[in-house]
């Protein structure tokens, strides 16, 4: 698959529960947006989005996430992203509290791989390609 846009709307009422584990990687010349607008309508409601993901080579990765809290409840978003070579990610966590009791809270960090990382694998015997790929599979899991 070249590129994917995925879009997911939901709307929560009193009690309800959405919780959202997204694992991305892209490569060459790969696109992926995912789009994700949650509007919590009902006391009690909450929402959890996270995304963890990878860009590589020349891909492009868009992750928009939107959280409105019309009442008392609870929404957290978070993306996670590692970018190499010449990867591009665009994070947009959005929130919008229209109730004095909407506790809402978002996080993002885009960066690339620590070199302590790589070679603390590499003194263990590792190739730097191997390293790069065991610090990846753990981040996605």
């Amino acid at each position: 698959m070249d590129s994917t846009e995925r879009t997911t709307l939901a709307e929560l009422k009193k009690d309800a529960k959405l919780v959202v584990r997204e694992r991305l990687m892209t490569h060459g010349e790969q696109t992926a947006g995912s789009i994700y607008k949650v509007t919590l309508d009902g006391e009690g409601s909450s929402a959890d989005l996270v995304s963890r993901s990878v860009a590589r080579d020349n891909s492009y990765q868009k992750f928009d996430a939107c959280i409105i809290g019309n009442a008392a409840c609870s929404g957290h978003t978070e993306c996670d992203s590692i970018i190499m070579d010449n990867g591009r990610i665009l994070a947009v966590p959005s929130l919008e509290a229209n109730d004095v009791d909407a506790m809402l809270v978002h996080e993002a960090a885009i960066g690339k791989i620590a070199g302590e990382q790589l070679i603390k694998l590499m003194t263990l015997g590792l190739t730097e390609q191997e390293a790069e790929e065991q610090i990846i599979n753990g981040f996605l899991k």
